[in-house]
This record gives structure tokens, C-alpha cells and sequence, in this order.
């Protein structure tokens, strides 16, 4: 994966396409190529039935609240994993409505209603090999390293969902020659790092970092807190 800097205020909302009518919401693409992404804004109870993805999923909540099913609400600070083909909802956007950013590990984002589309039985066949199809994370609760430290790995991971992290830096610290040793996808929570090819990557911004990349960094006078997100979706 080559390094890309995602700034998501840069782009245009656009409706979700949906082929059969269904009513949608307001989307920015942000990556159209593996992992996948987009940010979503769900209006105040907004509702989406029961439906799947054909790619493992993860749900990066940023305001409001969205219910599902009967995995309950999700908020700000929540992260929402799931496994492709796994059949779940309604989704419910709270008073205030929800936004939200989904990624998408191994293809495209597709949306599978499940009144409409079977789940494949290849997909359902790997379904039955977790015990765990879908989960939550709490971001204040996730590993924390600095970069010139190790970085966690999956056995580090509470369950069988990717592999998720958080990196911080001080104000004005440096590290060079970062090297995730993996493709991933950096989301910036709070203050801002430079990357060595010139990039500033600020709060609510993303940073696609390459497997073999090596970085120098170098936080803003506030610091820098990012969630490090694997683009696969499982260790095998």
C-alpha cells in the first residue's frame, strides 16, 4: 500500500447510491482502494434495515449515538468490528443523529440487504470459524505505545476482531525511521504529527502508511494521539 494523506474536510458529501430506492445518507469517500473507506452521517433516527457486508468491517464512531440490533449504542470512543456476512441491525441513528467512518478490509463497501441477498456459503462457512462475529472496542482502552517502542500485535487483542492501537507522542517529540512492518490506516484523534515526505497530519485526518515504509515524525507543540488500524482483517 503506497503512503496517502486523507484529509476528509477536502471532499464532497454525496449520496449513497443504493440500486433498489432504499432511502440513504449523505457519504464522503475517502479511499477507493484496499482498505476502503468512507465517512457517513446518519440524520436523527435515521434506520437501516437488517443487511451485510461481503468484507470485514470496522464502524469508527465520531458524534452522536447509533443503536444496532441488540448490540446496543454505540458512541464516540466506541469502535464496532464485523466479520463479512454476518446479518445484523436494524442501525438507529440517536436524537442527534450519528456520524461515523467504516472501513472496509478487502474490497469494496458493499451493502447486502438481507431481505434481497443470501449470504454466500463460503462466507457463511467462515462465519463458524470465530466464536466472536462482531464486537466492541473502547478506544481509551486500546494498547499505547510511543513509536520508537514495540508495537502490540494481535496477540495483544482482546478478541477476534482486527488489529487496533493507539500511538502518542508528546509535544514537539521526534522518531525516526518508524516502520509499522505492516499495511495501516492512521486516524488522528488529537494534535498533529509531520511525516517526513512533508505531510501534517491533523486531528480528524487519516494516513495510509505503507508495510515497508519507514517514517520520521515529529508532533506539534500540542502532541499527537492516532488510532493505528491493520488493513487486514485477521493475523492468517
Amino acid at each position: 500500500m503506497e503512503s496517502h494523506h486523507i484529509r476528509p474536510q477536502d471532499l464532497e458529501w454525496e449520496t449513497f447510491h443504493d440500486p433498489h430506492g432504499r432511502p440513504t445518507t449523505p457519504t464522503r469517500v475517502l479511499r477507493t482502494r484496499e482498505p476502503f473507506l468512507i465517512e457517513a452521517d446518519f440524520p436523527a433516527h435515521f434506520h437501516a434495515g437488517l443487511h451485510w457486508h461481503p468484507h470485514d468491517t470496522i464502524y469508527l464512531i465520531t458524534r452522536g449515538e447509533m443503536r444496532i440490533g441488540e448490540e446496543g449504542g454505540f458512541i464516540p470512543g466506541d469502535i464496532r468490528w464485523v466479520k463479512a456476512g454476518h446479518v445484523y441491525g436494524p442501525e438507529q441513528a440517536g436524537e442527534e443523529g450519528v456520524q461515523f467512518h467504516l472501513f472496509s478490509l478487502g474490497g469494496d463497501i458493499g451493502l447486502n440487504w438481507a431481505d434481497l441477498y443470501e449470504v454466500p456459503e463460503v462466507l457463511k462457512a467462515r462465519l463458524g470459524e470465530f466464536n466472536q462475529v462482531a464486537g466492541r472496542r473502547q478506544i481509551d482502552a486500546m494498547p499505547v505505545v510511543h513509536p520508537n517502542e514495540e508495537l502490540p500485535g494481535w496477540e495483544a487483542m482482546p478478541d477476534e476482531g482486527p488489529l487496533i492501537f493507539r500511538i502518542k507522542m508528546s509535544g514537539e517529540a521526534r522518531a525516526k525511521g518508524f516502520s509499522p512492518g505492516f499495511d495501516c490506516v492512521w486516524f488522528m484523534r488529537a494534535g498533529a504529527v509531520d511525516v517526513c515526505d512533508g505531510h501534517r497530519i491533523e486531528a480528524g485526518e487519516f494516513f495510509c502508511a505503507s508495510e515497508n515504509g519507514s517514517y520520521t515524525l515529529e508532533a506539534g507543540p500540542e502532541g499527537a494521539d492516532w488510532l493505528v488500524f491493520s488493513s487486514r482483517s485477521s493475523q492468517t
